[in-house]
């Protein structure tokens, strides 16, 4: 007999989002749209663009982004998230909390763009 893992959480998608899907969410953020979950406390990582044209990436506390990571230009924001990928950014290096909580995944963004 083989000696099998199994185990019930796939391995996150290593492939890059690509320049076409980051141009979408750009788009998409750009008119005003924000990709975030809004309930009480913690609702996981988002995005947005500021009253200042900028570009943020962050954690979501109670609507909030804090600490947000600010892109000056819209090249900046599409040139990160195309080289980003669903395994990237599911903050498996992070406390066991934020591992995979509500982060943003491939699917996350395609239902984003729909």
């Amino acid at each position: 007999m083989g000696n099998y893992h199994f185990s019930d959480t796939p391995e996150p998608d290593t492939s890059p989002f690509g320049d076409r899907l980051a141009n979408l969410v750009a788009d998409k953020l750009q008119i005003g749209e924000i990709l975030a979950y809004g309930h009480r406390d913690y609702c996981g990582m988002g995005m947005k663009v500021n009253e200042d044209q900028k570009f943020i990436y962050g954690e979501v506390y109670d609507g909030d982004f804090d600490p947000p990571r600010i892109f000056e230009t819209r090249d900046l924001f599409v040139s990160w998230l195309s080289a980003q990928s669903t395994a990237s950014l599911a903050r498996l290096d992070d406390e066991v909390f934020f591992q995979g909580n509500q982060v943003i995944t491939k699917k996350r963004l395609l239902d984003f763009i729909n």
